[in-house]
């Protein structure tokens, strides 16, 4: 019996249906602008000039720093000596700049990234199976729906109340410990709410999480930008011996070097705990060895004179945050919500409209560009996140006009 004719796959298809690929559930996001996203590119391309309150972007805010890549950083880059953990110079420098704030850190319990969204993701792979959960704070970084899932895993809410300023609800942090989360993300200070770690809040959530058995993760990178004094909060969470600590830190936000990726985490801990994270910690970074030499190898001089680069940011945030308290006073309907530290303030407007509603309104009708608190998950009502960073006559400008539309 003859073998049935063969046919290609391309003669069995219909001459009109194309074959499409298929991707991931995780990347099936709304692609599609949002109202607030299209207005702006509409009056963008019309040459209109936007008062962008949401810029923080350091080097687009005229605060610019050329870090020094000399001829002996490269030469000593262009033999590829790849470490796990990233070159050990750089992690003792790190280490060092972690003496200057009394915290004691090994620098073999330190692990470089390109990033700190690298870093998320690699303790997400560290801490979670697929379709466990971490509990990150609301409100916070929309950053944290994204990046867990990517790495298939849920994200778990736990409340920060704001009665004049901000603190944790630990009714709501253990509801997520009681539900079995992997791990508590706390950032310190936290964004946008600018709420840092209270001394007291701190020893609770250790003890907590340590009568849990579960890790802490800590994103301190606005750590070093208070915005006025702070007596009560707590220190960096770097060196933790109570329970698995992951500080999490990077040149971005230190040293107001966004262009230079590397970030890092410090781990913690109990030592039996913190020796099994490092070892799989290491494969996990051995497997993407992600962060280049040169910005390894420049790491010491560059955090031996991150203050010098800090420094115009944290005079550019103080500054607009006391304007904007100056602008925004007692008899305004506006309402500044107090902020101890970072690079955002968040302003309550009439709830006569939706945030979404004010910021279309804003960049309709003034020109002004301001992020909707909901973006962040924040559950108070009218309320608008600004970037500190813009230029001072540039952001009290785009302030006063937000109290004009709000007047009239």
């Amino acid at each position: 019996m003859c073998p049935p004719p063969q046919h290609s796959v391309r003669s069995q298809m219909s001459p009109n249906r194309t074959m499409r690929p298929t991707f991931s559930s995780r990347t099936d996001w709304d692609l599609r602008p949002s109202a607030l996203t299209a207005l702006l590119e509409e009056k963008r391309a019309k040459g209109e000039r936007i008062i962008d309150l949401t810029n923080s972007n350091p080097t687009r805010c005229g605060i610019l720093h050329a870090p020094s890549w000399n001829s002996e950083i490269l030469r000593r880059s262009a033999v590829y000596e790849p470490d796990p953990k990233g070159l050990l110079a750089a992690r003792q420098a790190i280490a060092a700049w972690y003496r200057t704030l009394g915290r004691l850190v090994d620098a073999e319990q330190i692990v470089l990234t390109s990033s700190t969204s690298e870093a998320y993701s690699f303790l997400l792979k560290l801490l979670c199976n697929v379709g466990e959960s971490i509990a990150v704070p609301k409100p916070s970084y929309p950053l944290f729906e994204y990046l867990s899932r990517l790495n298939d895993v849920a994200c778990r809410h736990y409340q920060l109340a704001y009665d004049g300023e901000w603190h944790f609800d630990f009714a709501s942090l253990e509801e997520s410990l009681a539900a079995g989360v992997k791990g508590v993300i706390i950032v310190h200070p936290n964004n946008p709410t600018g709420s840092y770690v209270k001394i007291k809040e701190a020893e609770t959530v250790v003890r907590l999480l340590a009568s849990h058995g579960t890790a802490l993760v800590v994103d301190e990178v606005f750590h070093t930008f208070p915005l006025g004094n702070a007596d009560h909060r707590a220190g960096s969470f770097a060196g933790t011996e109570e329970v698995l600590t992951f500080a999490v830190n990077g040149l971005s936000k230190l040293a107001a070097l966004p262009q230079m990726k590397l970030a890092w985490v410090a781990v913690s801990g109990p030592q039996d705990a913190v020796n099994s994270a490092l070892g799989r910690l290491e494969v996990i970074a051995d497997t993407y060895l992600s962060v280049s030499s040169p910005v390894q190898h420049a790491a010491c001089d560059i955090l031996n004179r991150h203050q010098e680069h800090a420094k115009p940011v944290l005079d550019r945030i103080v500054r607009n945050y006391h304007d904007l308290k100056r602008i925004i006073d007692g008899d305004s309907p506006l309402t500044v919500l107090r902020s101890e530290g970072g690079w955002s303030a968040m302003v309550q407007l009439p709830a006569s409209r939706s945030d979404e509603t004010w910021a279309l309104h804003l960049l309709q009708s003034q020109n002004v560009m301001t992020h909707p608190g909901h973006l962040f998950d924040c559950d108070i009502k009218a309320c608008l996140v600004l970037s500190l960073l813009p230029e001072p006559e540039i952001f009290s400008e785009g302030v006063q006009r937000i109290c004009s539309a709000v007047s009239t």
